[in-house]
Parts: structure tokens; C-alpha cells; sequence
């Protein structure tokens, strides 16, 4: 989403703590891993429905 006019915060930001802390606690599963391109090959062929907009983040498929 993207604001079309000025936003103000609520107020500073405050620390989180262990993020992957919090993402184990919330059940949420967080892949760290070094080389992305196999997995996303996998994202693309299957039935998911995906967005690679972050992809140009990523380090180069590897020759």
C-alpha cells in the first residue's frame, strides 16, 4: 500500500526484541536460506500465488 498524502507516526519507533524469536512464538515459518533461486523455482511452478517484486533484492542466480 501506498499513502497519497503525508503520514505521522504515532509516535518513535521502540524495539521488538529476537525477531526470529517472535516469528517461532507466532508460528510463523521463516526460511533463511543461501542460495533463494531453487526454492523460488519451486514457487513458480506450483499453485501459489506469488509476487517476485523483492527478487531484484536477491543475490544473482548462480551459473
Amino acid at each position: 500500500m501506498v499513502a497519497t498524502e503525508p503520514v505521522e507516526p504515532l509516535g518513535p519507533p521502540e524495539p521488538v526484541g529476537d525477531l526470529l524469536r517472535l516469528h517461532e512464538d507466532a508460528g510463523i515459518q521463516l526460511r533463511l536460506l543461501d542460495n533463494l533461486w531453487p526454492f523460488w523455482d519451486a514457487v513458480t511452478t506450483s499453485s501459489l500465488g506469488w509476487s517476485g517484486i523483492r527478487l531484484r533484492n536477491a543475490r544473482p542466480r548462480p551459473a
